[in-house]
């Protein structure tokens, strides 16, 4: 039977004050004076009542806006969608076309100008009947060459989730040059079609996942929301995650509602450090891969996470909870059979040493 045996708040804003190292969104909190420690039998239990921040990233973002042109007729060419925020899966398909025809015209003088029609896309703006599939054709203005079989796009996992975007089919080998992740035909000697084979989404970002590094606890996760690259991605293991909270149009707000929502038992009897780490359900900091070295999220500065906006919010529940009582084997102290008043009495020698107030044998 559980019992909680002390509680307390910490309120916490990685908007200013960090530590040597710390940063908005990789937060970093010294409490070796908070006095979080648990006795024998207890446990240290963090819950996540409260979390706010302000959406300063954009859903399409270098973590699923790169896409891969390669044909055997010209050098291999990545470009990217346009870091935004979209309305509608048409807006989305028109960009798309737009890089494609700029990265086309680019990557491949033999076609001439390579043109797009503004708006053509599929879906149509604001149609109602649609199943949310991305089509669109560009021209070129001399005959290009290419074909099916000589011209893909690829959207691999290591690049991100463009794929689920676009709604492709995800490169899992980092080797392939060969699969197509959208379909790519050839209407005529100077037009070039693009259909993606899924539904595509407006973003692949609908929770921000808060972490706890460094501590173990008694949370799991299964592999994919760790590192979306490992194999046996079912399996689970041991996870820093505390809670996540739901992508909303200019704030992520959370407020627990039982209080048994997101919650992390600690392994250990102290917490000397508190490590606070926001990250997509990848692992990955927010609009930027893994390993970039980024501190900016969205925006054209270079120290959003630092000197910006891109800070967070939230209150933490400590409980120390009693989870069991712990008996210690305990014994009496010898208590020597002769009265008091003959202790200072010589009764006893043992080989010339006075024996009284001993246990036998000593």
């Amino acid at each position: 039977m559980e019992q909680i045996v002390n509680s307390f708040n910490l309120f916490v804003d990685s908007s200013r004050g960090h530590s040597s190292g710390s940063k908005g969104d990789d937060y970093t909190i010294n409490l070796q004076d908070a006095g979080i420690h648990a006795g024998e039998g207890e446990i240290i239990r963090m819950t996540l009542d409260n979390f706010s921040m302000p959406k300063v990233f954009t859903n399409i973002n270098k973590n699923n806006n790169k896409i891969e042109l390669r044909s055997t007729e010209f050098t291999d060419v990545d470009f990217r969608l346009t870091e935004q925020n979209v309305n509608s899966v048409h807006q989305l398909a028109n960009d798309f076309a737009t890089q494609f025809a700029a990265a086309l015209d680019a990557a491949y003088a033999t076609c001439g100008t390579v043109t797009y029609t503004s708006g053509s896309a599929l879906p149509a703006p604001d149609s109602k009947a649609t199943d949310n599939i991305i089509e669109f054709t560009v021209t070129t203005a001399n005959a290009h060459g290419l074909t099916a079989n000589n011209t893909i796009l690829q959207m691999k996992l290591d690049d991100g989730d463009s794929y689920q975007l676009l709604g492709g089919d995800r490169i899992t080998d980092a080797t392939d040059t060969t699969t197509s992740s959208v379909s790519l035909t050839v209407p005529n000697a100077s037009s070039i079609k693009v259909t993606c084979r899924y539904p595509a989404l407006t973003m692949t970002t609908p929770y921000v996942y808060l972490r706890v590094p460094g501590v173990p606890n008694s949370n799991l996760e299964t592999k994919g929301l760790h590192d979306p690259k490992e194999d046996h991605k079912t399996d689970t293991i041991h996870s820093q995650i505390l809670g996540r909270v739901l992508v909303g149009d200019a704030w992520l707000q959370y407020t627990a509602s039982t209080g048994r929502e997101f919650f992390l038992d600690f392994n250990q009897k102290q917490l000397n450090y508190l490590r606070l780490k926001l990250t997509d359900n990848c692992n990955r900091p927010l609009g930027r891969p893994s390993g970039s070295g980024s501190l900016t999220a969205g925006g054209l500065g270079t120290k959003q996470s630092t000197e910006g906006n891109l800070f967070f919010s939230a209150c933490l529940r400590f409980d120390i909870i009693k989870k069991k009582n712990v008996n210690h084997l305990e014994t009496e102290h010898y208590t020597p059979n002769i009265s008091a008043r003959y202790s200072n009495v010589l009764t006893k020698f043992d080989n010339g040493k006075d024996g009284f107030g001993k246990a036998p044998g000593f």
